[in-house]
């Protein structure tokens, strides 16, 4: 299946694989707390990223004002506000007692624009977000909130999907680490981090449609191209190239060769609501149990608009 394998060679000609995620990319991570079971599985990743790679990390909860407009309402908002202080405190806390450095914030509006803004002021390099767990048909609907960050995020995202078992999943490494790619601008960033971040074997793939992948050599050497195995990057290298709907393949892909992380650009800010739940990125995440890095193109010049945009939406 695997269409080429880069090797590296030690002095005594063994095989060697030296890290390639040496110099981590996410300085500071901000995890989204709801204090719900798919957020505990995210806080706990983020924990785990940000202890072992010296990382900054910004616990951020936004409660809904929404509450406060109706008489009947308040108390129980204010009661909430008060509890979700509390509880942050704590957990924050703990945090500190593991020796990474934390810090916490509550904040009050709308969620998206709260957290955009979050990510805007902190210059966060990654936000890490909790999934729901897989339904009985596959599939896990995202929320609102998840779709709208999908799409308007200034940096990366990762989705965690909740523990299933009773044994608490490995967070530390990302050595098994798949990146598709359809040679978007987002792709490409996406892969450009996969890059970074794989520490043992990267597996890159490209899905086309045209139905000619085994005959045409074109999509497998721009592939070779953009992902070499070379001294940057001396960790083995799959390319492969596959036929059909890239979705299907990359769930295929993902179930025969169960990589800690798959890696995909972020859906295009043009998108509209109703496009995010059917796009690629959407539906990936939807249906697998692992944790999911979306990766947007560079947007920082569009920050402002993305959060008045959204505000006013």
């Amino acid at each position: 299946m695997p269409a080429s394998r880069g090797h590296s060679f030690d002095k005594e000609g063994k095989t060697t694989y030296l890290h390639a995620a040496q110099q981590f990319p996410f300085r500071t991570i901000v995890a989204a707390i709801d204090f719900s079971e798919e957020s505990s599985a995210a806080l706990r990743c983020a924990q785990e990223l940000a202890r072992l790679r010296h990382a900054m990390l910004l616990l951020i909860h936004v409660i809904d004002p929404v509450g406060y407009a109706f008489p009947a309402g308040a108390p129980p908002a204010v009661d909430h506000d008060k509890a979700a202080r509390e509880e942050l405190a704590k957990i924050e806390a703990e945090v500190r007692r593991q020796g990474i450095p934390v810090h916490s914030r509550v904040e009050t509006g709308i969620v998206c624009e709260r957290i955009l803004l979050s990510l805007r002021d902190h210059k966060a390099a990654l936000l890490v977000l909790g999934t729901r767990a897989i339904t009985g048909a596959g599939r896990a609907a995202l929320g609102l909130v998840t779709r709208q960050l999908l799409a308007h995020s200034p940096c990366p995202i990762l989705t965690v999907p909740p523990d299933r078992s009773q044994a608490p999943r490995n967070f530390e490494q990302w050595n098994n680490v798949l990146a598709a790619t359809d040679f978007s601008a987002a792709s490409l960033s996406a892969l450009h981090y996969a890059q970074r971040v794989a520490g043992g074997h990267l597996i890159v793939m490209h899905s086309t449609r045209c139905g000619r992948h085994e005959d045409c050599p074109n999509c497998l050497e721009r592939l070779r191209f953009l992902a070499p195995f070379n001294e940057s990057h001396t960790i083995p290298v799959d390319h492969v190239v596959t036929g059909g709907d890239p979705v299907t393949m990359i769930l295929r892909t993902a179930k025969a060769l169960r990589p800690d992380l798959i890696v995909l650009g972020a859906p295009s800010p043009a998108h509209q609501e109703h496009d995010l739940e059917h796009s690629t990125v959407a539906r990936v995440i939807a249906s697998v149990s692992i944790p999911v890095l979306i990766v947007p193109e560079s947007r920082e010049r569009y920050a402002d608009e993305l959060i008045e945009e959204v505000a006013t939406a």
